[in-house]
């Protein structure tokens, strides 16, 4: 009988990654859609604010820009996370099989040294500190939107009080 548990690497390396590790991350980033859809809804509500008088822009217009930068900080963010989504994702779809690991990361940095999107000296960086820097571009995404929700919130509070 064999044991139904995945075995771990062959390599015995403990940043090997796979097909599936590649389509999971995506996936997670992926979800920065959600923020990003929340956050355009938010920016509506910061751009009527600013523009419909009554709101009481004019008597305190540093939430409703601040709330606007935060908006487009997460913006900014959602692009970059997006992207990564995407790039993780072609990776998984065209992977090299059993040798996906070896060539992934190599294949990733040299497209972008060559579109110009990585410096040369942040090549070569292993597959856990890429899902660090993942993670961290989600986080901060989903960070600029509450802070944008809190600048909002503060905003309208002013009016409403």
């Amino acid at each position: 009988m064999s044991d139904p548990q995945t075995p771990p690497p062959s390599s015995g390396d403990p940043v090997a990654t796979t097909a599936f590790d590649l389509r999971a991350m995506a996936s997670l980033l992926a979800q920065g859609r959600h923020l990003r859809n929340a956050s355009l809804i938010v920016l509506a509500a910061t751009l009527l604010g600013l523009m419909w008088p009554d709101a009481g822009a004019a008597a305190m217009p540093a939430w409703w820009l601040l709330s606007l930068c935060a908006g487009l900080a997460q913006l900014y963010y959602a692009v970059r996370v997006d992207f990564d989504a995407r790039l993780l994702a072609a990776l998984a779809d065209h992977g090299d099989g059993a040798n996906a690991d070896l060539h992934a990361a190599r294949r990733l940095d040299a497209s972008l040294i060559a579109l110009e999107l990585l410096p040369r000296d942040r090549a070569g960086r292993d597959w856990p500190a890429r899902w660090r820097g993942a993670r961290g571009l989600l986080r901060n995404q989903a960070l600029c939107l509450l802070a944008q929700l809190a600048m909002l919130v503060a905003a309208y509070g002013r009016v409403w009080l």
